[in-house]
């Protein structure tokens, strides 16, 4: 089970990725490269939000790679169905 503070903290990246996509989606780039940079903005603010338990010892490195590869592989799926349904309509 993921402890209270591993909640927050990714709580908190999740939050922080939103803004980031309000801001690359705001942007005057095309849909493909705005497309292209949801999934690397989302790199650093698992990495900050991972970071953190690992330094304070509450998650063990293992740990917070399965959980951040889980989130991750999730929000590519995501990405990927989106731009399936947006392509055929």
């Amino acid at each position: 089970m993921i402890s209270p503070t591993v909640a927050i903290a990714m709580l908190v990246a999740v939050i922080g990725w939103l803004a980031t996509i309000r801001a690359i989606s705001t942007s005057r780039l095309s849909s493909r490269n705005k497309r292209w940079m949801l999934l690397p903005s989302w790199i650093p603010w698992m990495a900050l939000a991972l970071g953190a338990p690992i330094l304070s010892g509450f998650l063990a490195l293992s740990e917070a790679l399965h959980i951040g590869s889980a989130i991750t592989i999730g929000l590519m799926v995501s990405v990927v169905v989106a731009g399936r349904q947006s392509r055929r309509q």
